[in-house]
Parts: structure tokens; sequence; C-alpha cells
């Protein structure tokens, strides 16, 4: 949470006075659950992995406002000291939420080769009803 406030001194570069206030609220929450596993199938042959889900929930709210005309008293900067009456404020308020599966499978082999292979499935609150969820795979060796 914060608060922001733009203040200009008349006569400032040719201005008016003006006084603008924005209070905004802005939090993210994460909530994950991860499933590891780690399993020898035989000697030199393993398989390693992760199964997971993450819920990101993000509100941000702001409402903003400025004085019109002048300010009434040079130097006092308030919404009240307005010349006229303060413009009507700007209130915004927006609710965001991905939900996400996701899994890394990781096959070794002789602790010498790999072979990862991921896969991310997210559901988003912002796309359009019939286009609101992606997927994304990868598929990676190494030696």
């Amino acid at each position: 949470s914060f608060l922001q406030e733009e203040r200009v001194n008349e006569g400032t570069a040719g201005a008016v006075g003006l006084y603008t206030r924005s209070n905004i609220n802005f939090s993210e929450m994460n909530y994950d659950l991860m499933l590891n596993f780690n399993k020898y199938i035989t000697e030199k042959l393993n398989i390693s992995g992760v199964l997971g889900t993450n819920i990101r929930r993000n509100n941000f709210g702001s409402i903003r406002a400025s004085t019109n005309g002048g300010l009434v008293l040079p130097g006092l900067f308030s919404l009240s000291n307005s010349v006229n009456l303060p413009n009507a404020p700007i209130e915004r308020k927006e609710r965001i939420g991905v939900d996400g599966v996701y899994g890394l499978a990781s096959f070794g082999y002789d602790n010498t080769l790999y072979v990862d292979v991921t896969a991310r499935f997210d559901h988003s609150s912002t796309l359009p009803e019939e286009n609101s969820t992606y997927f994304y795979p990868s598929v990676s060796t190494s030696f």
C-alpha cells in the first residue's frame, strides 16, 4: 500500500498550482503444492521428478483525485483547496487469478546421461473464456 502525491506550485514552468493524490493497494498471494519423487529402477537407471500446482491471486486497487483550475491558496496542497470543484476521483479495481498444474520427469542413466521432460498447464482469469488456458511443454537432454 502506498500514497503518491504530486504537488506543483503556481508559476512552475507557467503552470497553475496543482495537487494530485493517489492511494494504491496491491497484493499477490501464491499457493504451491509439490510432490517430489526419486527412484532407481535399476542400478544405472534413475527417474526423479515433481508434480505440482500453483494458485496465484493478484489484487490491485487505486483511487486518484486532483484539484481543478489551480489552488485557492498557493502552497496549500489539499484537494479541498481547489479553485473549482475537484475532478471526480478515478477508481480502479483489478483481480487476477492464474491456476496451474505442472510436472517434471528426469530420466538419468549411469549418472551421466539425462533426459528431462516438463509440462505446465495454466488457466488465467484475464483471458476470454474460450481461450483462457495455455500449455507449454519442454524436452531437454544433457551429458
